[in-house]
């Protein structure tokens, strides 16, 4: 039996950069050390407080929940006793972060104001009492102490510790002096900061990344000994035996602190009704009207029903608020032209589409509803929406305006130490040279600290001319691997939300995001869950944005009206371009690996791309689906199923389980689950799988399928096959929510292409490529494409009307955004310009744009001035003429109006102009002007590669547009080049990769000799031999898009 002694001051990872532990491992020690009970007391923050008690109620430990707040200048440690001493920990914690970012601080004031419910210690020997007696200032000591009585009620212990430093036992017996004197009682604590004495070494780096110093220059800033880390109680009882009554006051005040996270309650505001109508009768009528409106004629009993059971579930579990909310954020989008489509499991609900949350229809696709809301799951749904990346914020916005700020925030994202940022920190604490650091994060692991820090003692260090077995090197990686998952700083989530009804920061704190306007809580989306606060999440998706535009544009242009609820679906001109990987700028299908997928997978209906977007993963390439399907596809394997019962849920992906719905499909077919029992075996076979728990359901599975006659060894093996899968398995619902939007650019592309790549480039940065590959597609597709021009030409990309009855007479008009050094102050100052009277002359653009230099020289490289002088270096000098604090070696001759006039640029130096400034050229591809040559070399065009058998040895060249080496590529590069004709890909073997890595990794441009490969219409060049091509310099300021 451990001694009577509770740990009430301890700190994790959450007090960032300071605490050298995460929540899960002090709790799991405190259990280990046989603690009943631990308290979390982190630096003005609660963020680790979810997954604190979610730990404590693995392990059997009481998880209290405290604070060590900051006031003023000194440390004050906080324990809510109840709910409504969290309630104040929470608001304090929101208080102390509303003022100057990166120093949280209250007022004894707010202290006074927020200390019901809540237990108060004296703090570590930087609270005030403390500091004030190592002062001998036993007065004023004296009267804080007193007031602090009086406002908690007393609720008060005096706080003393021992880390075997002699400034500290000097003023312990002056704290126990204090206590006596105004009868309260003192407790021990020792200001834990790690689970075991191994972590002082991941703390003192934390702390110099806290102060930006090295270990060798930290001095004083770190902690002399190792004494901060959480003791067993009997250590703590021994050292003082001659103060049981210490010792019991810990565990008399932990037991008065029982307040647990799971106390609290959170709702949803109430959303505004109709007098006299209940929640769940207005979204009946909503649902009601939406079916009407969706399925019309279509609408049969089976649709009925199918909604009358969502709506009963809905009912039950008291989400009608949820819904109304989610559809009124919908319909407000939808209000201000912003583009919107709910996505993921939101899409297997008939009521989500109905209200026109989500596009896909749930029951025509046969989706189940219980992957996205479960009565047996009872948690909260997960709706995600997509809008229009750009105009996204005016939702947000408005949300904050519906609800107020005080009961909306978004949900933060706790950003923790992954290998490449942990080796990057450790280092440059422990002293290596600024090289040597980036070197070693090169060799990280780009997923865990811990397989990184083994990395390099297995010899990565290498890499940066170190051995492995080199004392220093063993110490950086015991940090990295000790910086393992530890929160480094916070990030805002890409778009979840919260709201409450009552005020949010009563709930979770809250502060100020690093975004105007937003504000963000401290709790991650995993925390959310365990405490039922409900998540929105709010995307942003350029795709949207695109063919927002887009429609827009083909309106004002043509004047027709695009209607995308009610494309034809079924278009066999869209079906044939995709087949022939006709695809750059079309969502999801643009990659190489798309690319190369799709002339054999051949989609000729909307399933298909369904198909075709969830198969290119990660997951089905590492668990080899993606060959056998294309083989099925493709005739040149049989389908088959491992049990007839399989064939009704399988048949759609030929054999092959692809999507997460149809592991529960076959639980509930074979195995006679009910549909919340097969989601609860899809969450157990989750990322997060537990032995015990698969095994628990592993049985039941196969006794569900033995009552169906199904043998045990075919049913273990259909198990093994669905549990295989369960990882990488996409839903359905979300792939197919992104196939209309496969679809539906694809569409606008093939019949719209000059207000599509229009679009397309004023979305950018977004997609698989560069914009000069961009405009080098649309060209491919007749595309006219007019260069900059001050005279006509708009911040953006626009459409113009040319006399050309082509493609519709229109032409796209590359923007000025585009000139590079053209930033958003520029843009300020020339827009008005834009809008007005555009000057007419290069003196009034150079005196009137308030450009500088540099600027000026940009678009006249760029040809933005060849309407007022075609001679783009004539242009220029007589910029510089009038251009204010002109300098520099040419000033002077261009002040000089009798200088010799000067030739213009050469075709191959205006493409290269191009290029260098605005990383694309209307006027030509850069290879065209070297075709003559590189055809005497023996080069082919890649539009010439299908003319080829394969086997071919063949040579080809181009500007490098992208480099992949994914990690299912087991070591292989593919590299992308394009020509004026288009692109050709190549393989590289891991070994000839290694051979020419520096020349394939930085060379702009490449010739490849090698073979070609043809397989079912796609080509590849399996590389033999590498060369760099220079055209000129134009080409370094190619933008090839690199994935590793």
């Amino acid at each position: 039996m451990p001694a009577d002694y509770v740990e009430l001051h301890c700190h994790s990872g959450f007090s960032l950069l300071d605490g050298a532990s995460n929540p899960e491992a002090l709790i799991a020690r405190a259990a280990a050390l046989s603690m009943k009970a631990i308290a979390l007391t982190d630096h003005d923050d609660l963020g680790g407080a979810v997954r604190w008690a979610e730990a404590g109620k693995e392990h059997g430990v009481a998880a209290i929940i405290g604070l060590e707040a900051t006031v003023g200048a000194s440390h004050l440690t906080l324990l809510a006793m109840n709910e409504e001493g969290y309630r104040n920990l929470s608001q304090l914690v929101t208080a102390a972060r509303s003022g100057e970012r990166g120093a949280p601080t209250v007022s004894w004031d707010r202290i006074e104001r927020h200390a019901a419910g809540l237990f108060c210690l004296t703090g570590c020997p930087d609270g005030e009492i403390p500091q004030l007696l190592a002062k001998d200032d036993e007065a004023a000591a004296h009267t804080r102490l007193g007031w602090l009585a009086e406002v908690f009620g007393g609720r008060v212990a005096v706080e003393c510790w021992d880390h075997a430093l002699a400034e500290e036992r000097a003023v312990v017996p002056k704290l126990i002096v204090l206590a006596g004197s105004l009868d309260l009682p003192w407790v021990i604590t020792n200001d834990v900061h790690y689970a075991t004495p191994k972590g002082r070494l991941v703390h003192d780096v934390l702390t110099c990344l806290r102060h930006q110093t090295t270990l060798d220059l930290a001095g004083t800033l770190l902690r002399p000994n190792s004494e901060w880390y959480l003791k067993h109680p009997d250590r703590i009882a021994h050292r003082w035996r001659h103060y049981p009554e210490a010792l019991a006051a810990t565990r008399e005040i932990a037991e008065r602190c029982a307040f647990r996270m799971g106390q609290l309650t959170p709702v949803l505001p109430a959303f505004p009704l109709p007098p006299g109508v209940t929640a769940d009768a207005y979204l009946a009528s909503l649902v009601a009207a939406g079916a009407r409106e969706r399925y019309r004629d279509r609408l049969t009993e089976r649709h009925k029903q199918q909604i009358r059971h969502e709506l009963d579930v809905i009912q039950r579990l008291g989400l009608a608020g949820y819904f109304l909310i989610v559809w009124d954020i919908v319909r407000e989008a939808s209000r201000l032209g912003v583009l919107a489509q709910g996505r993921g499991s939101a899409a297997n609900s008939a009521v989500c589409y109905c209200l026109g949350i989500t596009a896909i229809d749930p029951i025509g696709m046969e989706l189940l509803f219980e992957r996205f809301l479960s009565e047996e799951r009872r948690e909260a749904p997960d709706i995600d929406i997509d809008f229009a990346h750009r105009d996204r914020e005016q939702v947000i916005q408005y949300v904050y305006r519906r609800y107020g700020r005080d009961h909306a925030a978004m949900v933060c994202e706790a950003i923790t130490y992954r290998g490449r940022a942990a080796v990057r920190d450790a280092a440059r604490v422990l002293g290596f040279s600024v090289q040597q650091a980036e070197k070693l994060a090169d060799e990280a692991d780009r997923s865990g600290a811990k397989e990184t820090a083994a990395h390099l003692l297995e010899g990565g260090a290498r890499s940066a001319d170190l051995d492995p077995g080199d004392r220093r090197v063993r110490t950086l990686a015991e940090v990295v691997r000790g910086l393992h998952q530890l929160p480094r700083h916070r990030s805002i989530h890409v778009g979840g939300f919260v709201l409450s009804a009552r005020p949010l920061a009563e709930v979770v704190p809250i502060e100020p995001a690093a975004m105007p306007e937003r504000t963000v809580i401290q709790w991650d989306k995993d925390d959310l869950d365990p405490v039922r606060l409900i998540k929105i999440d709010l995307l942003g998706l350029g795709m949207l944005t695109l063919i927002q535009d887009a429609v827009r544009l083909i309106r004002e242009t043509r004047g027709v009206v695009i209607n995308l609820a009610k494309l034809p679906m079924d278009d066999p001109a869209v079906y044939d371009m995709i087949c022939r990987a006709d695809t750059i700028g079309v969502f999801q299908i643009e990659s190489r690996a798309q690319m190369n997928t799709l002339p054999r997978l051949a989609p000729r209906k909307f399933y298909d791309l369904v198909v075709e977007v969830a198969l290119i993963r990660p997951g089905p390439i590492q668990g080899e689906m993606v060959h056998p399907y294309l083989r099925r596809r493709a005739g040149e394997e049989p389908v088959t199923y491992p049990h007839p019962a399989l064939e009704p849920i399988l048949e759609r992906t030929l054999g092959v389980p692809l999507f997460q719905e149809q592991g529960m499909q076959v639980a509930i077919a074979a195995a006679g689950f009910t549909p919340g029992e097969a989601d609860e075996l899809r969450r157990a076979m989750g990322h997060k799988r537990s032995h015990e728990r698969m095994a628990k359901i592993c049985q039941k599975l196969v006794d569900g399928m033995a009552k169906n006659g199904i043998e045990p060894d075919v049913a273990r093996r259909i198990f093994n096959q669905i549990s295989a899968f369960a990882d990488y398995g996409f839903p359905e619902s979300h792939a197919a929510s992104f196939a209309l939007l496969v679809y539906a650019s694809a569409y606008l592309k093939h019949y719209y292409p000059v207000e599509f790549t229009c679009a397309l480039l004023n979305a950018q940065p977004m997609g698989f490529y560069a914009p000069g590959t961009i405009i080098e597609d649309a060209k491919r597709h007749g595309v006219q494409v007019r260069g900059v021009d001050v005279m006509r030409s708009g911040w953006d990309c626009t459409v113009e009307e040319v006399e050309q009855v082509e493609r519709g007479g229109l032409a796209l008009r590359i923007g000025l955004r585009y000139v590079r050094g053209l930033g958003e102050k520029a843009r300020e100052k020339i827009e008005p310009l834009l809008s007005g009277h555009r000057p007419t002359t290069l003196e009034a653009w150079a005196t009137a744009s308030g450009l500088t230099v540099a600027q000026l020289r940009a678009l006249a490289e760029a040809g933005a001035f060849d309407t007022l002088r075609p001679n783009r270096r004539s242009a220029l000098w007589e910029l510089l003429k009038h251009a204010r604090g002109a300098a520099g070696p040419l000033a002077p001759v261009a002040a000089d109006r009798r200088a010799a006039p000067v030739p213009p640029l050469t075709p191959l130096e205006l493409t290269e102009a191009d290029y260098r400034v605005t990383g694309l050229s209307p006027a030509g591809h850069p290879l065209r002007h070297l075709r003559e040559a590189l055809r005497a070399q023996g080069v082919t065009r890649a539009a010439d590669l299908g003319r080829r058998r394969d086997g071919d040895r063949v040579t080809v060249a181009g500007i490098v547009i992208c480099r992949q080496r994914p990690g299912t590529a087991k070591g292989f590069c593919f590299v992308t080049l394009e020509d004026e004709s288009g692109l050709a890909n190549v393989v590289i073997t891991p070994k000839l990769f290694e051979a020419n890595k520096r020349l394939v990794v930085r060379s702009p441009l490449l010739v490849v000799r090698g073979v070609l490969q043809e397989e079912q219409g796609v080509l590849n060049v399996r590389g033999k031999t590498f060369a760099a091509l220079d055209p000129g310099a134009g080409a370094a300021f190619v933008t090839s898009h690199d994935f590793h």
